[in-house]
């Protein structure tokens, strides 16, 4: 089905025969026909699928706008999933919240062939992927109203949130078996609170409990009644948790940092590593898309790449076990997060083994970044357009 949009009038027409009815979009939008030779040069071409003389799949990627009125958020992913889309006979639209109206939006539609996004006016999508990339921006009216509103009319709409940290660690409390795998970890309230933690373990990490990448993450060993503090750009040394608790107590409070037991990971060539594992919602339930090996060089308290880790084949470490484990872990978070949090059509995890050979979760992330081994990243963007299709009827 050829569907066009006139860039001057804003409209869509088909190029079925004149008498044939369609509609565009989840919420069915009359589609007149239009011969190619009656529209302007600036009309756009696009090949899609028609199910019950509705034109689809049309799928919205829900974003942030910045101050400068463009889009923000993962925009080499936009293109791929649209470049994908394209090729099976789809159409994506990334737009902000804001411009969701009663029976429409106002977006972007990404063209490869040109390499450039062009305005456009459509429906309401079939579904709706959410890549805000901000934290913020999830608080925010528009973004609230907008998942509401698409919620109340029936409209799919994953993955529904980022994951504080502190929920994710209750949620795991209370599952039996990944309970055993994250590490122990409480939200920061007290000086005292801290201090009996840091007793019990003698070491832990501190994290904010709403961040990525590595960010805002130090670490604290007590050793003979002082503090040994470690962060990826310095290292100090505070008599007691008193005078630590006087520098950085603002900082933990306002950002409602977690406190986690450190845990001794193995390593390879006398470096920790750890497994970075993206996974997705398949046919048969959650499946690994794939998984990579991060590994610390300049400092051992993360492997996030901007720290100075670097990048290592999952080949490298691979045996049955790990796969055995991750495939189980995959298919449980997914259907933990499902249950608890609303439905995510993919997530990765940040996990590790220590030296005793025990599996360890760090952390889960609703909206992973682009992975930086090409053929996971190149598996993730078709599993999400066969999940696309297959969520959407097409």
């Amino acid at each position: 089905m050829i569907l066009r949009y006139n860039a001057e009038s804003k409209e869509w027409t088909h190029e079925a025969k004149a008498g044939e009815k369609y509609s565009f979009g989840f919420n069915r939008i009359s589609v007149p026909a239009a011969s190619s030779e009656t529209l302007p040069e600036r009309s756009q071409q696009f090949s899609l699928k028609n199910k019950q003389e509705n034109i689809g799949p049309l799928v919205g990627i829900m974003t942030s706008m910045s101050k400068n009125m463009s889009l923000s958020g993962n925009g080499s992913l936009f293109q791929a999933l649209q470049t994908e889309m394209l090729k099976r006979n789809g159409l994506i639209v990334v737009f902000p919240p804001e411009t969701i109206v009663k029976d429409g939006l106002t977006g972007f539609v990404f063209l490869p062939d040109a390499r450039k996004w062009i305005p456009v006016r459509t429906p309401l999508p079939h579904l709706v992927f959410n890549r805000v990339p901000f934290r913020k921006a999830e608080q925010q009216p528009a973004f609230k109203d907008a998942v509401n509103y698409l919620t109340a009319l029936g409209i799919p709409f994953f993955n529904p949130a980022f994951i504080n940290k502190n929920k994710l660690y209750s949620l795991f409390a209370r599952h039996p078996q990944l309970r055993k795998l994250m590490p122990e970890s409480i939200a920061v309230k007290s000086m005292i609170q801290l201090a009996a933690f840091l007793d019990k373990h003698e070491g832990i990490y501190l994290k904010p409990a709403s961040s990525s990448k590595g960010i805002g993450i130090f670490r604290l060993r007590q050793k003979n009644g002082q503090i040994e503090f470690d962060s990826h750009s310095h290292r100090h040394l505070y008599p007691g948790i008193k005078e630590f608790w006087k520098v950085k107590s603002r900082q933990l409070l306002k950002y409602e940092y977690i406190a986690q037991k450190e845990v001794t990971p193995t390593a390879i060539d006398g470096k920790r590593f750890d497994f970075r594992v993206h996974a997705h919602d398949g046919p048969d339930g959650y499946e690994v898309t794939g998984i990579g090996i991060r590994q610390s060089r300049k400092q051992d308290l993360t492997t996030h790449l901007p720290n100075g880790g670097v990048m290592l084949p999952y080949i490298k470490v691979k045996n049955d076990r790990h796969d055995r484990f991750f495939d189980w872990a995959v298919k449980e978070i997914g259907q933990l997060l499902t249950e608890e949090l609303g439905y995510f059509g993919e997530f990765s995890l940040d996990a590790g083994i220590t030296e005793k050979g025990h599996y360890v979760i760090y952390e889960v992330n609703s909206k992973p970044m682009s992975f930086d081994e090409p053929q996971i990243e190149e598996k993730r963007i078709s599993a999400l357009v066969d999940l696309f299709f297959r969520k959407t009827g097409f």
